[in-house]
């Protein structure tokens, strides 16, 4: 049985690293263009929330394997997120879920979803369902006001996913840190 989790574990880790390489060059390659473009805007609303989605589906893959023996340390909705996603709307989801990882890989430093960044990155997936979703003009523009809580909000999520990577391997791994 260990063998098996092992080797889905691995998968899952296969999986979330060739996700990241393709969602960062996405984000990487929409920070060289104007800000100021509405088209820029709409379309790094979109790469963002696609970047953080993804980076959560990989991380309850992860999850996925130790929950197999139990919740262990997390809560009904952390291991209900694990295997019902569908259950949860975005944020709730990407929280849930990165809660549930630092919990199961006993990591400390779990990012701190009561901090001014969570708000924030939670106007970028209001903004991001607005985009995909529009009932006006209005819904299309992402407004010098709402720009700058979005990429704020971005970037401290951003900030929260990548944080797994590097918790993980100062905890359990050998102090390199890995290509994300």
């Amino acid at each position: 049985m260990k063998h098996l989790w092992q080797e889905q574990m691995d998968a899952a880790f296969d999986r979330y690293f060739a996700m990241s390489e393709l969602l960062q060059s996405d984000m990487e390659a929409l920070l060289v263009g104007d800000p100021k473009s509405q088209s820029l805007r709409r379309n790094f609303v979109r790469a963002a929330c696609s970047l953080v989605e993804g980076y959560a589906h990989c991380y309850r893959d992860m999850c996925q394997v130790g929950v197999a023996a139990g919740p262990g340390p997390l809560n009904a909705d952390e291991t209900k997120v694990l295997t019902d996603e569908r259950a949860f709307g975005s944020t709730d989801r990407v929280k849930l879920t990165v809660r549930a990882i630092f919990k199961l890989f006993e990591l400390p430093n779990a990012p701190d979803f009561s901090q001014k960044g969570w708000p924030q990155a939670q106007a970028l997936f209001d903004r991001r369902d607005r985009l995909t979703h529009p009932k006006s003009v209005a819904d299309l523009v992402v407004a010098d006001e709402h720009w700058d809580i979005v990429y704020d909000g971005a970037a401290w999520i951003f900030e929260q996913l990548f944080s797994f990577m590097r918790e993980l391997n100062r905890v359990h791994g050998n102090g390199e840190v890995p290509a994300a």
